[in-house]
């Protein structure tokens, strides 16, 4: 017997009896769910390169994504949900478990070379971070690349995925309060900090938040699509404020195959005509497993208008399935990933329900490289079959969770509420600088997630 499930990403106040999904999903894609659905769940403690090997073997997927069975007939009632929720991964505050997960990955990603990092941060002259704030870095070759500090006053630089070589580098602040320099040096540990102080106080400027959702709106995604349509309410009455200007954009993604690739809603702060202009967008198409997310995020970080003046840039990918990796001249991920980082913006994917090994991987890739972290929805606790990464273990002296857990879209407003508290805080304290959280004793812990 077929099974159903409903997903409510981000409706944490909705209803928990779904519509009749009328959509036309893709046969292979809903199969794959299904075997998702089906898998067991992994011991506590168990890593997260154990919880990607289990996942693939779980769905049937082989290294090309393919196989499952099938999840649910078109137009069957969705079974009422009673607790589906979703949980949080960061791969920076582990960052040694990410390379040794990297390292374990036979799916066909995009390498990146991520063996070293620095977080360079810029300070004013009360230490507050400053954002917004371009910083170029240049090796002894004179090849040089330019990031853009998050709201912490933060940019991750990772000079050997930039091309930067030798073990010296000078980085320069070039903030709109003025300029400041550093050297930035690599050591054994391969992690560390870079500081740039500058003379003046930051400036105060009304608070401007870029939010984007790049959504995949093929056929096994009616009720992602519902939940975000719904969702866009939540962000305007949770985050009202004189003081604050949320600014909304989307851009919905297919396929090759389907009548369109990219549709963009461009930014805009009036919430309610936005609701209206997204109304009709429907889930359809995508005759196979992977759609082209990579021509999703191209449109959305090249199409979109994003503001020169938000503290915060934020795009949230939200899809169950990967990108197709073998489309001639499309674009890429792993490029795109670090155009964003180039500009400040942080990149969180969402693996919904029946995401792929592959998937999951691309979207873990992403929001490390951009200083994000990754969402996913878990299904009767924590398992191969739905996690981004990481397991529950025993430690601390009770059950703790290496991700945090919640609805998603209190997850996404928390992660707004997060990047604004950051222009507040001590932009030097950095969850998993030189240690894993996880490896760390109990009291020295920083939070993951809010």
């Amino acid at each position: 017997m077929r099974r159903s499930f409903v997903l409510l990403l981000l409706a944490a106040g909705c209803s928990t009896q779904a519509a009749p999904s009328t959509v036309s999903a893709s046969p292979q894609k809903e199969e794959a769910k299904a075997a998702a659905s089906n898998a067991p769940a992994s011991e506590p403690g168990a890593t997260a390169t154990t919880a990607l090997a289990g996942a693939a073997h779980a769905r049937g997927v082989t290294k090309d994504g393919v196989g499952g069975a099938p999840m649910r007939e078109e137009g069957m009632m969705a079974t009422p949900a009673a607790s589906i929720r979703a949980g949080e991964w960061d791969d920076n505050a582990n960052y040694r478990e990410f390379q040794r997960y990297l390292g374990a990955v036979y799916q066909p990603i995009h390498s990146v070379d991520v063996r070293a990092r620095r977080f360079l941060i810029v300070r004013d002259k009360a230490g507050k971070g400053v954002s917004r704030c371009p910083v170029t870095v240049e090796d002894g070759a004179q090849h040089a690349v330019t990031l853009t500090t998050m709201a912490s006053g933060r940019a991750i630089l990772f000079p050997y995925a930039e091309g930067l070589s030798g073990k010296r580098f000078t980085a320069v602040a070039r903030c709109a309060e003025g300029t400041a320099q550093t050297t930035v040096a690599l050591d054994d540990d391969g992690d560390g900090t870079a500081t740039m102080s500058l003379a003046s106080a930051r400036r105060e400027d009304a608070r401007v938040v870029d939010l984007a959702f790049v959504l995949d709106t093929t056929g096994s995604m009616s009720e992602e699509i519902a939940s975000v349509k719904s969702t866009i309410q939540k962000v305007a009455t949770t985050l009202q404020s004189r003081q604050l200007q949320v600014r909304i954009g989307m851009v919905e993604y297919k396929d090759r195959s389907d009548p369109f690739v990219t549709k963009k809603y461009p930014f805009t702060t009036n919430l309610g005509s936005f609701s209206r202009s997204i109304a009709g967008i429907e889930a359809n198409g995508g005759g196979d497993i992977p759609e082209d997310m990579n021509a999703g995020i191209h449109a959305a970080l090249t199409e979109l208008e994003w503001s020169p003046r938000a503290v915060a840039r934020m795009a949230f990918v939200i899809a169950d399935a990967p990108p197709h990796l073998d489309y001639p001249n499309d674009p890429d991920y792993a490029v795109e990933m670090k155009n964003a980082s180039h500009r400040g913006i942080k990149m969180f994917g969402v693996a919904a329900s029946g995401m792929d090994a592959l998937g999951q991987a691309v979207l873990r890739q992403m929001a490390q490289y951009t200083g994000a972290t990754e969402m996913f929805v878990l299904r009767g606790g924590a398992g191969p079959q739905s996690t981004g990464g990481g397991d529950p273990i025993s430690s601390c002296g009770g059950t703790q969770e290496q991700y945090a857990s919640g609805n998603l879209d209190g997850l996404i407003v928390s992660k707004i509420k997060k990047e604004l508290s950051a222009l507040d805080a001590d932009p030097t304290k950095i969850p998993g600088l030189r240690t894993d959280e996880s490896a760390k004793p109990c009291a020295d812990r920083l939070t993951l997630a809010e």
